[in-house]
């Protein structure tokens, strides 16, 4: 009798021993950034706890995936989320599609293509015309190749049937997708803060009009036609505001807001039609944003306090998917699993997935690289950027 009870206290002692790590506690891939990625390490998190009372109500629509970029499509099964076990998942090499890229930064997808922002540099003196560049890379296979050159520091892309959008320190340009060639001038002057990160390009209608939609990662969320006309600003931040991140659901833009006097989740119609509303009050250093059928993905803050949050549509309290993080940008979800980019200067940690059923962590999916750069989903897979200088950046996915 006295040998069986032993048994089972050695067994308890030993299942406890394999608890997951509790809410809070440090992320297992967090250290000090090396400083060389952008938004990385320079922004805390306000700490601000979840307000259950002023959570966002959904609109009623669907989502609008339309742009492309960085993570507009997400296919959702949310049963599959770990496998109902509680363990890392297993690392995964990746397949390198790109290789000794010059700054790889953003995304688009179309349904033969795959374009990529290659900066080059994020100084924000370097010369115009400079060495940035648009690169066009066939889902069929091959090498990339230039479509269009001569930026300054291309970040954001948007793409739609005949042209590219791509945001760059000279402003808003639109290049034509067949060709590779722009116009003599921006299409918007005024949009060209690309160097903070955070910036947004998506493409719509409004009132039978093709329109574009920028965040530009300084104070202002702008709209303007395709052709440069009735250009508007749907919202207008004061100080040291910044407008990061935005994504399209039905009429609305819903954006990020951080810094400034009144930071939050806001919403606003695309048509301009009413003033921006802050919907949510407790996203402070907002990062990234993406929207799923029924959750808002929310990345904010960095060094050593970035989260990664789950804020329901219909309203209700935030969950923290994970924490303590150096600077987490691009939430997207793949099959009940939510990812994300970490702001790292090289190594196996900056794409990690969120580990369900240990709140608050999140694991290295496998492949290495540098972050932030760009995080998109295609059907099933994961395309990323890794942000490296020199002839380091690559462009690949997982699986």
């Amino acid at each position: 009798m006295r040998l069986a009870l032993l048994s089972v206290l050695l067994l308890a002692v030993s299942c406890s021993s394999d608890k997951p790590p509790q809410p809070g506690r440090q992320d297992a891939g967090g250290g000090d950034d090396a400083g060389i990625m952008e938004d990385a390490g320079t922004e805390p998190d306000g700490g601000d706890e979840p307000d259950a009372g002023t959570e966002p109500s959904d609109s009623g629509t669907e989502d609008d995936a339309g742009t492309g970029v960085d993570g507009g499509n997400p296919d959702t099964d949310a049963g599959t989320t770990d496998g109902g076990a509680c363990e890392a998942p297993a690392p995964e090499r990746g397949t390198e599609l790109a290789a000794r890229l010059n700054a790889p930064r953003r995304l688009a997808l179309d349904a033969t293509d795959l374009y990529i922002s290659e900066s080059h540099s994020l100084n924000p003196q370097q010369p115009s015309p400079g060495a940035g560049q648009v690169l066009k890379f066939s889902r069929a296979g091959g090498e990339p190749t230039p479509l269009a050159t001569g930026f300054r520091a291309p970040d954001a892309l948007a793409v739609d049937a005949t042209s590219i959008y791509v945001l760059d320190l000279d402003g808003l340009w639109q290049v034509d997708k067949a060709t590779g060639r722009r116009g003599d001038l921006p299409i918007d002057a005024t949009v060209s803060n690309v160097t903070v990160g955070g910036t947004e390009v998506l493409r719509a209608s409004v009132s039978g009009r093709e329109v574009v939609v920028v965040a530009t990662g300084n104070r202002w969320l702008v709209r303007v036609d395709t052709d440069g006309g009735n250009r508007q600003e749907l919202y207008a931040g004061t100080g040291a505001t910044q407008v990061r991140s935005a994504r399209l659901v039905g009429t609305d833009v819903w954006f990020l807001v951080s810094g400034g006097p009144n930071p939050g989740l806001y919403r606003v119609p695309l048509d301009g039609s009413a003033a921006a509303e802050r919907r949510d009050a407790t996203v402070t250093r907002g990062n990234s944003l993406e929207v799923t059928p029924t959750h808002f993905l929310i990345t904010e803050g960095a060094g050593g306090t970035g989260r990664v949050l789950k804020l329901p549509r219909s309203g209700g309290t935030a969950e923290i998917l994970a924490e303590g993080l150096q600077g987490p940008w691009f939430p997207v979800e793949l099959n009940g699993a939510v990812y994300f980019k970490e702001a790292r200067a090289g190594g196996a940690d900056f794409l990690r997935r969120v580990r369900a059923c240990a709140p608050g962590t999140s694991d290295a999916v496998g492949p290495e690289g540098t972050g932030p750069g760009g995080l998109l989903v295609d059907g099933n897979t994961l395309l990323y950027t890794s942000q490296e200088s020199g002839t380091g950046g690559a462009v690949g996915r997982v699986p």
